[in-house]
């Protein structure tokens, strides 16, 4: 059994090159594994429930390997009104705030943001939910009062009105 000295030398180097290309590719993908971050939107507000003409303060963290990312808002009240379009910028950390009130004229219900940005190429979308709650006669109680009081001032004015003709005469 002659064995060729080149023959060896060809078999030593084809097993150093393949453990070589094997290695590299394990660590690539070892290192992209642990540098992957999960890409979201989270989304608070200061309170879960609002009166109209409240004002809503809305924070935001946006998570992945560029956080500082133009994010678009949407707010859509209990009737799906839009009512506030806004895009915003991120911090470098990722974080976002803005403030917006509830119309006046908000029926009871709930009211939805819809938040979404391109984070590391990746569309990424999150919607949180909060409720308004008009009180019971609330609008309606002021404009009847309103209505009283200027009833009252009007017929205070007529009766006195009345009162100098008649005593006039």
């Amino acid at each position: 059994m002659n064995s060729h000295p080149l023959s060896v030398y060809h078999r030593k180097t084809k097993y150093i090159v393949l453990s070589l290309v094997v290695f590299v590719v394990l660590s690539i993908g070892v290192t992209n594994s642990f540098a992957q971050v999960a890409e979201s939107i989270t989304l608070s507000t200061d309170k879960v429930s609002y009166l109209p003409g409240d004002t809503v303060q809305l924070h935001g963290l946006v998570i992945g390997q560029q956080p500082s990312v133009a994010v678009a808002l949407e707010v859509v009240d209990s009737d799906g009104t839009a009512i506030l379009f806004r895009t915003i910028s991120a911090d470098q950390n990722g974080n976002f705030a803005v403030q917006f009130k509830i119309p006046a004229t908000a029926t009871s219900g709930n009211f939805s943001v819809y938040a979404s940005a391109l984070i590391d190429g990746f569309h990424v979308k999150q919607t949180k939910v909060f409720s308004a709650t008009v009180p019971e006669f609330g609008q309606i109680a002021n404009q009847v009062f309103g209505f009283a009081i200027l009833s009252t001032i009007f017929v205070f004015m007529a009766s006195r009105r009345m009162n100098k003709t008649f005593y006039n005469k």
